[in-house]
């Protein structure tokens, strides 16, 4: 592999599924089951880490899809994790792949647990970082404090993801400044920032996957049987940390990692230490 960091530089493609065209790109070595990854509330591919697509690209193929209605993805987003998830199993049948492995951030983990729920063939391995489980603690609504950043007057949208991925030491808030310039070095062939209806939407499908049911709170987890890691920060108050530490322990096969002085961009913050891990856990026999 050049040291050209493909994720600057890889087209953006479009595959149907159904009358509706979904944004991706795909770059990475041949050879391996290739790495779907999966973004954030109202997150685009622009915001993957260049760190973490360029080594992981190093050993494998990567696939970085945006969700129907995102981006250049045509039609709406849906408003419920099965709903995403159907579309995403949709896209992988679309492209031939027979088996893949998953990267979700935030709800694209959540997505990617509901993937492998609904095409567990699919699947060979997991990676899940910044999110929960359906029916986990503080799930069904964003906290206080998460809101006050959200709806923040006069504030940007690189303003509120600093105050909701990082911590508030000046090392985290460094990381995240970091970060953020990483994620704009791609100038060409950018994504469009998510429309309304994108948000309105993926809040709905939070609540939903967020209400504790009656009965077997966690009992989807057992079903899923491929091997995962979980990655966090010791503080995330987006996704509480709490829910990394259930899906390590209601989930069959399981690692878990948490990372010190930093919140649900941990994987951001730590993002070399954290590529290696990532590559070292889809390059496992």
């Amino acid at each position: 592999m050049t040291n050209v960091n493909l994720s600057e530089t890889a087209p953006t493609q479009f595959q149907d599924i159904g009358g509706v065209s979904l944004a991706y790109r795909h770059f990475g070595k041949e050879g391996a089951p290739p790495v779907v990854c999966l973004q954030h509330f109202t997150g685009t591919m622009n915001n993957f880490d260049p760190i973490h697509t360029k080594r992981l690209a190093q050993d494998r193929p990567l696939i970085l899809v945006d969700y129907r209605g995102v981006g250049r993805s045509g039609g709406e987003m849906p408003d419920s994790m099965p709903a995403i998830a159907a579309d995403i199993i949709a896209f992988v049948k679309a492209l031939g792949l027979k088996e893949i492995d998953l990267f979700g951030f935030s709800i694209g983990g959540m997505v990617a647990q509901q993937v492998v729920l609904d095409a567990p063939e699919l699947v060979r391995r997991i990676l899940l970082a910044g999110t929960g489980p359906s029916g986990g603690e503080g799930m069904q609504e964003f906290s206080p404090e998460v809101l006050e950043i959200v709806n923040r007057p006069n504030s940007t949208q690189q303003e509120r993801s600093l105050d909701l991925f990082f911590s508030k030491s000046p090392t985290s808030y460094a990381a995240g400044k970091a970060w953020l310039k990483r994620i704009a070095a791609r100038k060409l062939d950018r994504e469009p920032e998510a429309k309304p209806q994108v948000a309105e939407a993926q809040l709905v499908a939070l609540a939903k996957w967020g209400a504790i049911p009656a009965t077997d709170r966690y009992g989807d987890l057992k079903k899923i049987k491929q091997r995962t890691l979980v990655v966090n920060g010791r503080n995330d108050i987006m996704v509480p940390t709490i829910n990394s530490y259930i899906l390590q322990q209601h989930l069959p096969d399981a690692r878990l990692i948490l990372y010190p002085d930093s919140g649900h961009g941990s994987h951001f913050q730590f993002s070399e230490e954290f590529a290696e891990e990532a590559a070292r856990f889809f390059a496992a026999a």
